[in-house]
């Protein structure tokens, strides 16, 4: 480290300035007028080369006075040069428009689409993968998360069947952080960092770029890597634009059609004698989608040791449960993006964007107690239960999901620096109002299953499905709210400089983040009513389900209308409702200080971009615990406030080189380091607390969250090779490697905790007091394939075909408190492939995808015990987009999602014993879309 610090610091010292001509300019297609990011400028004679910019502009100060030649190259455009003349102290301005070469290549098809995405990773400092706009509907993605799950070594967490966390390279979505234009996204949801990006529109973004190393003027929070959204800017093309989109959706499982509409806008605007000096650009959506799922899924685990009333051991169930989901989804969003370029060098912009996923869902549920009867016959694959008890009930909740971001900054000249500053503000929440959760119930019933495996065949008396024998056993209602509030403020400077015949920047800057999340739980239990009444006034006239005999199912209306005339005559559970709605309340302040120190060095093919960030983090957290102390009390819930906070630093060096034998071939190598914060969950200081006595010796047991809990901290490794193909290619390979430190785990701290905190004096003869800790370790190794290919040498009508594919392979082992050995880490899936073939001419385009990951640990439901860890089973899914274009302007499409209906499995150790089944049926969208 100190060999570092000493190279910088000499770097920055000897740098000298030379102030000559300088050169500006900006590059765009000829055809669309879009402006080209990514497109390598060079001036050959002096060896100076530098890329455009997301806005599509580039300049070089310090330029000797003289005539030189300079050349453009894009992927799948024609070469560009021209003679330039450089004066003393003079800006020579060039405004260059580009030339497709790829025949019949679609202006805004996928061959275009992809090359805008190759020329931006070529460009790039560090390892990245891009996803330009155009990219978004080649398949059928309807959120955010969709559309990233093509990319290198990304990976989905599925809801309902619909993306909505994203991991990268293998790890855990809620290690890896996600920015819209610079802010760092706050997350809707209650226990953790990951943000829900099926809440996001793709139809509101410009780009979407996962990066996998880091540079210091990043944020650091990203284990496997971050992900950087861009929205849409007048500034990325000239003249006006727009787009319009509508489309009907149809689930098979539901069958109903699901209305879709978008729109954008952007157009240039010259105002106070400039030119083209204030863009506007906007954009909205809106996708009411109704479809369903079906489910079966084991509660608990399977145990080995249960026992049948004559004695014999077996392994089986306590619990199964069938269910069946009728959901309605809506997603509304909407962009603004506002530039004003009042002079040259000079800026200034907002950049807003709102979304808003409302989430009806009603689920009947039938669940089989088997723990509740006695087991007459079990072996290792049915068992059969006599007087157990069954339930039926229902969820009707809706949910609502909120992310705003807004960021105000500009950008300005000042003497020899490039001055950049921003005030930023991230807030997210979810609301659940009036949620219902009913349930009715009967008793000594026999039960049980003829078959185990994926959708265990459950078997039950003819009374089970005899609305008459349940009886109304308990009513919930639920008003929870989470909210996440961040503000930010931004400055960066950075300037160029001449040094031994080579070029230079310096870097700094600094970032202020202040974060407040609550999380709030109104909760009601009821468990006593009038009349006692049975199960036949609140029955629907039936639903399909395809994995079982359901039986008899809830209807919402008639339960509310049931609430609304007699909740007066409820008798609530009053100590269960005061647990339920305090235990999971909290509130924490997370501030951030940040300072960094970074240079670029660029010597002929050569390029290093190396530095060190610090950040300070102070974060203080307040919840409850409830207290059930039988030996010194008197049993009853007592409820205490907790307090918790913490402090730390980290000093994060990185370093980032690129080396380019050519303009197509890229070796890159980085190490960095980052970190993780610790899930808000995790950092809850709350929970419940038992202190009980049996056969004269004390018990202590707890489950508490950790609000001093340090970052874990990730050492990375970086190396690859890429190849650009000029006719649109890529053909790369690279290896990483982490070494994760600190890592989050649960653990019994009784032996190094003082009770008397919890108990006072008393004696505790047994302990157990189970909280997240850091201090376990973690590696994860893999490497990355990717090929891309147009294929324009071939002869008509092969020319026109397009193969984009990627391949991630890796291994990864962690060491847990509680575990004799290793575990994988969880979520990550040794393999995870990406292939789409597509075909392209003018007059329409067909895209065919598989996207396919490995089984992968996903939940530790013992952290002692082995048996009862959940995998999920490989998933591989089909999708396709047909597109036709009838006129210049105008697009009719066809998609298909999910086409052969993958199911969701999880099982528990070893693929016979089920944890969680879920069909979702296949989806199919037909719409059109008109742009100017």
């Amino acid at each position: 480290m100190r060999i570092f610090l000493s190279f910088l610091v000499c770097t920055f010292v000897v740098f000298q300035v030379f102030a000559d001509g300088q050169i500006s300019g900006e590059v765009s297609s000829k055809d669309t007028g879009r402006s080209l990011a990514g497109a390598i400028v060079s001036i050959d004679e002096l060896s100076l080369q530098t890329t455009v910019d997301s806005d599509g502009d580039f300049s070089f100060e310090d330029v000797p006075i003289g005539k030189y030649e300079l050349t453009v190259k894009y992927l799948g455009f024609k070469t560009f040069t021209q003679e330039i003349s450089i004066e003393d102290d003079e800006t020579t301005s060039l405004t260059v428009e580009l030339v497709d070469t790829i025949e019949n290549m679609v202006v805004y098809g996928q061959a275009s689409s992809t090359a805008a995405a190759l020329n931006q990773q070529r460009a790039a400092d560090i390892v990245s993968s891009v996803l330009s706009s155009d990219d978004f509907g080649q398949l059928p993605d309807a959120n955010l998360s969709e559309a990233l799950q093509r990319m290198p070594g990304v990976f989905l967490e599925r809801d309902q069947g619909e993306g909505r966390f994203v991991g990268i390279r293998g790890i855990d979505p809620g290690l890896n952080a996600t920015s819209i234009n610079g802010v760092i996204l706050t997350a809707p949801e209650s226990e953790t960092r990951a943000v829900a990006l099926d809440v996001i529109p793709s139809e509101l973004l410009e780009t979407l770029v996962v990066k996998k190393t880091f540079t210091p003027d990043m944020e650091p929070e990203g284990v496997g890597g971050s992900i950087e959204v861009k929205s849409f800017s007048a500034f990325d093309r000239k003249g006006r634009s727009f787009r319009f989109k509508t489309e009907l959706n149809h689930n098979q499982l539901e069958g109903t059609a699901s209305p879709k509409l978008s729109a954008r806008f952007s157009n240039r605007m010259s105002v106070f004698d400039g030119v083209d000096n204030l863009g506007i650009a906007a954009s909205m959506s809106w996708y009411d989608r109704d479809f369903g799922s079906e489910n079966v899924e084991t509660d608990g685990g399977w145990f080995a040791d249960l026992e049948t009333e004559d004695g014999t051991e077996f392994k089986g169930a306590e619990e199964i449960e069938q269910r069946n989901y009728e959901i309605n989804r809506t997603r509304i969003g909407a962009a603004l993006n506002l530039d004003y370029r009042p002079i040259e060098d000079s800026e200034y912009y907002l950049r807003l964007l709102f979304s808003k996923f409302g989430d009806q869902e009603y689920r009947n549920r039938t669940e089989y107690k088997f723990d509740k009867g006695d087991a007459i016959v079990g072996t290792d694959t049915s068992a059969y239960w006599e007087d157990a008890n069954l339930e039926r009930s229902l969820k009707d909740r809706f949910e609502t999901q909120q992310i705003l971001s807004l960021v105000v900054g500009g950008e300005r000249k000042l003497m020899d620096w490039d001055v950049e500053y921003s005030i930023g503000l991230s807030q997210s929440g979810e609301d659940e109002p009036g949620r219902l959760d009913t349930t009715f119930k009967v008793k000594n019933v026999d039960l049980g299953y003829n078959a185990i495996g994926n959708v265990p065949e459950l078997i039950a008396g003819p009374e089970v499905n005899d609305p008459e024998e349940f009886e109304l056993d308990e009513i919930v209602t639920e008003d929870n709210t989470t909210s996440d509030d961040q503000f930010s403020l931004q400055t960066d400077w950075e300037r160029a400089f001449d040094f031994a015949n080579s070029k230079a920047t310096l870097k700094v800057g600094g970032k202020l983040r202040r974060r407040e999340k609550e999380n709030d739980l109104e909760i009601a239990i009821y468990s006593g009513f009038p009349g006692d009444p049975t199960m036949t006034g609140f029955v629907q006239s039936g639903i399909s389900y395809a994995l079982g005999d359901f039986g008899p199912a809830l209807d919402a209306g008639k339960i509310v209308d049931y609430i609304n005339n007699n909740k007066h005559k409820f008798e609530r559970d009053d100590e269960d409702t005061n647990i339920s709605s305090s235990v999971g309340d909290y509130l924490m302040q997370e501030d951030v200080n940040a300072f960094y120190v970074m240079s670029k060095y660029s010597r002929e093919q050569l390029r290093v971009v190396y530095g060190l960030r610090m950040e300070w983090t102070s974060f203080s957290a307040s919840g409850q615990s409830v207290v059930f102390d039988a030996v010194v009390g008197d049993g009853n819930p007592v409820f205490n406030g907790v307090d918790g906070e913490m402090e730390y630093s980290n000093v994060l060096p990185s370093i980032n080189a690129r080396y380019a034998f050519s303009d197509d071939l890229i070796l890159r190598g980085a190490y960095y380091q980052t970190i993780a914060r610790p899930s808000f969950g995790d950092l809850s200081p709350g929970g419940e607390i038992e202190f009980d006595e049996d056969d004269g010796e004390t018990e202590f047991k707890a489950e508490l969250g950790n609000p001093s809990l340090d970052p874990l901290l990730a050492s990375n490794f970086d190396v690859s090779l890429e190849y650009y193909d000029v006719g649109i290619g890529l053909l790369a390979g690279g290896f990483f490697h982490k070494q994760i430190s600190d890592f989050f785990v649960y653990a019994d701290v009784a032996d190094i905790t003082d009770l008397s905190q919890f108990v006072g004096d008393a004696t505790v003869d047994d302990a157990e007091l189970i909280s997240p800790i850091n201090g376990d370790s973690a590696t994860i190794t893999g490497i990355e394939l990717t090929w891309t290919k147009k294929f324009n040498e071939l002869p008509a009508p092969w020319n026109g075909l397009l193969l984009a594919s990627n391949l991630t392979i890796s291994d990864s082992e962690a060491t847990l408190a509680l575990r004799d050995s290793a575990i994988p880490m969880p979520k990550q899936s040794d393999t995870v492939f990406n292939l789409s073939l597509g075909y392209e001419t003018n007059k329409l385009s067909f895209r065919f995808a598989v996207t396919s990951k490995s089984e992968a640990l996903v939940a530790l439901e013992d952290f002692e015990d082995s048996e009862f860890d959940v995998y999920q089973s490989a998933h591989t899914q089909f999708d396709f987009s047909l597109k036709i274009y009838p006129a210049e302007r105008w697009l009719i499409y066809l998609d298909g999602n999910n086409l052969t209906d993958e199911p969701l499995y999880r099982y528990f150790k070893g693929s016979d014993y089920n944890a969680q089944y879920e069909e979702y049926g296949s989806t199919y969208a037909f719409g059109w879309q008109y742009r100017l």
